[in-house]
């Protein structure tokens, strides 16, 4: 069988793996279709395993187990109200557990009939169930005894999967197996928290998926052996969605809290092991990598072109960044490589939309500055945008040396022109709020602050406006996005609104029209929220009125925030993109020491009788912390002036 690999079957490997149980899952056959064509052009060696004509369709199995519910739901209903709760606790649970898991391990193995199979995964599932529950109501409350929980479900689906004979069964086996040591090895871990922060259980289970692939040409070439079934093969395949479907869950994101909701360490135990956090970054790193070496080792062996392997290197070196913001991208790149060197297209196809989610998780890292993700975005986009260039140019320059013609530059002038459009109307936006704010009156509008954070766009402050309940209940019967109303302007440039605009009566002297729309169900002026550079929130937060610019015409924009006395509050002195520290934390620690000027030490003796020449020299240090003071009042009014000249610029 090993002699059958020759290099003149490049793709032999390939085909024999997906015959495996890659499509079992989806298509629920033992035997890919095209099996015999690809066996007739020696594309494969060896055989297959022959064709279930029994193994039903996924509409089938939906239709019966929708019919196995709809008759079990309402005996287990009447058997529970005649049985009572103690009938289901207890020694008596664990009895009519037992027997329960009995007869469903009884009907899996015998049968392949749809209803038949449905109701033997519901019974099986039932007593698993309720042997755990009635186990579990005294040691699930303990870490040892969820250990013993999680080992007994993983061997429950190790046995279901043995008795089962349809593929697809053995598939749900397979996922839930995954989940139950997915927990059991987090338990372990949390022995030593600092293990539960490597996660090396993906680790160590990808790792055995990889060995069982590389290995499955010599199982398929001893078929008598028990190893070599094709349910052990849709059993590892399973497993591995169920792993990754349990990466996508998050679970690590909850195993910081035990079984029984209490810390498994104490608190503040992470500051002497920063160092853990920083290794778990490169392990994944140094994972994502080992997989696409691997997977380049293994497709360099089989000829592939030296182009396809350059991009899929860079591919992964890109990954591998990736990894190094999100750790449990890592695993997800080697169990999509793993896949691919298996040839299961759809285990890699969830992996791949795996990895986009944990990309977009990576924007909701608060510990991360807002600057520091964009511009990594940015930059893995520029690089994605460089490598699909260069392949668009490869492959339109092949095209064109086949059909002996120059490549079409229509798409670049397309989008050149698509570039000039958007540029051009964000410009004209850009062009006309410059005008209102050049040209346009300061009023202050009285707010109402709401939340002072935005988990997704950064700092910012909810904005809501004083209305009068007049003016609410006339735009409650407004239908429209958008309404007018009438405000007072006092002369310190402090609107009040005080009712709806009527288009037949002019304004009077000293009001002004202020536009409103409706958003997120309540009516604001311009804008809801003020956004200000991040880690300044606490110095925003005097924020009393929103600071505007209004024309004539009606055209308003919000500017900036003022506080109680109407002076517009400037953002602090920016630091560099890398700090996490808040602004005022930054400027506080970063302010030079002040020297203490030390007190003066005298002898206990009569005041006056201490020389004359000593009574000035105490004096002036007494006034040393006065002038100082006065000096910092000074600086504090100096520069509110100079934010007032540039306000009133």
């Amino acid at each position: 069988m090993a002699d059958a690999y020759s290099a003149r079957h490049v793709g032999a490997d390939t085909w024999t793996r997906a015959c495996a149980g890659g499509r079992a899952m989806i298509r629920f056959s033992s035997q890919p279709a095209w099996w015999p064509a690809a066996r007739q052009q020696q594309l494969v060696q060896g055989s297959a395993p022959d064709v279930d004509a029994n193994e039903p369709s996924a509409l089938v199995i939906a239709m019966a187990m929708l019919g196995v519910l709809v008759c079990m739901i309402p005996l287990g209903v009447f058997a529970f109200l005649g049985l009572g709760e103690r009938a289901l606790l207890g020694t008596t649970g664990l009895v009519l557990s037992l027997l329960v898991l009995a007869a469903g391990g009884a009907l899996l193995r015998k049968t392949e009939q749809a209803f038949l199979s449905c109701t033997a995964l519901v019974l099986w599932a039932l007593g698993c169930a309720l042997l755990l529950i009635n186990l579990g109501s005294d040691q699930f409350e303990s870490r040892d005894g969820a250990l013993v929980l999680c080992a007994l479900a993983a061997a429950l689906q190790v046995l279901g999967a043995w008795l089962a004979r349809p593929r697809w069964i053995q598939a749900i086996m397979g996922v839930f197996w995954a989940v139950a040591v997915y927990g059991l090895c987090m338990l372990l871990q949390s022995y030593v928290p600092w293990l539960l922060v490597l996660r090396l259980d993906c680790l160590v289970l990808a790792l055995l998926w990889w060995c069982w692939l590389k290995a499955e040409p010599a199982r398929l070439a001893r078929p008598q052996h028990w190893y070599s079934q094709t349910r052990w093969a849709v059993f590892a395949d399973a497993a591995m969605v169920g792993v990754l479907l349990s990466i996508g869950a998050g679970f690590y994101e909850s195993a910081w809290l035990d079984i029984a909701g209490h810390r498994v360490w104490s608190q503040g135990w992470e500051d002497g092991f920063n160092w853990v956090f920083v290794a778990t970054r490169w392990l994944s790193a140094a994972t994502a990598l080992a997989g696409v070496a691997l997977l380049l080792r293994s497709w360099r062996s089989r000829g592939l072109p030296q182009p396809v392997l350059a991009m899929a290197l860079l591919a992964g070196v890109l990954l591998a960044v990736c990894a190094w913001f999100s750790p449990s991208l890592g695993d997800v790149v080697l169990i999509a490589a793993a896949a691919l060197f298996g040839a299961r297209w759809r285990i890699a196809l969830l992996c791949a939309v795996l990895g986009l989610v944990t990309l977009g998780k990576f924007y909701y890292a608060l510990h991360w500055p807002l600057a520091i993700k964009g511009l990594g975005l940015a930059a893995l986009g520029a690089v994605l945008l460089v490598g699909l260039l260069l392949l668009r140019k490869r492959s339109a320059t092949a095209v064109a040396a086949v059909q002996e013609t120059k490549p079409s530059k229509a798409p670049l002038g397309w989008v050149l022109l698509g570039a000039l459009l958007v540029f051009g109307l964000v410009n004209w936006d850009v062009r006309g709020k410059e005008q209102v704010i050049a040209h346009g009156q300061r009023i202050l509008v009285p707010l109402v602050p709401v939340d002072p954070r935005s988990l997704m766009q950064g700092d910012y402050m909810d904005l809501r406006f004083e209305l009068p309940a007049q003016v609410e209940n006339g735009l409650a019967e407004v239908l429209g996005p958008s309404a007018t109303v009438r405000a007072m302007v006092d002369a310190q440039g402090r609107a009040r609104v005080t009712a709806l605009a009527d288009e037949r009566q002019p304004a009077k002297a000293g009001e002004i029209s202020l536009p409103l729309k409706r958003l997120k169900g309540r009516w604001v002026l311009v804008t809801d929220a003020y956004f200000f550079p991040e880690g300044q929130g606490e110095h925003f937060a005097a924020g009393r009125y929103g600071n505007f610019r209004v024309l004539p015409d009606g055209r308003a924009l919000l500017v900036g925030l003022a506080d109680a006395q109407g002076q517009a509050i400037q953002p602090l002195p920016g630091g560099s993109i890398w700090e996490s520290r808040p602004a005022q934390q930054r400027l506080r620690e970063d302010a030079p020491p002040v020297d203490a000027v030390p007190e003066p030490t005298l002898d206990p003796v009569d005041p006056e009788s201490a020389p004359q020449a000593e009574r000035p020299a105490s004096a002036a240090t007494q006034e040393q912390p006065l002038k100082a003071e006065e000096a910092a009042r000074r600086a504090t009014e100096e520069a509110q002036k100079a934010a007032a000249a540039l306000e009133k610029q």
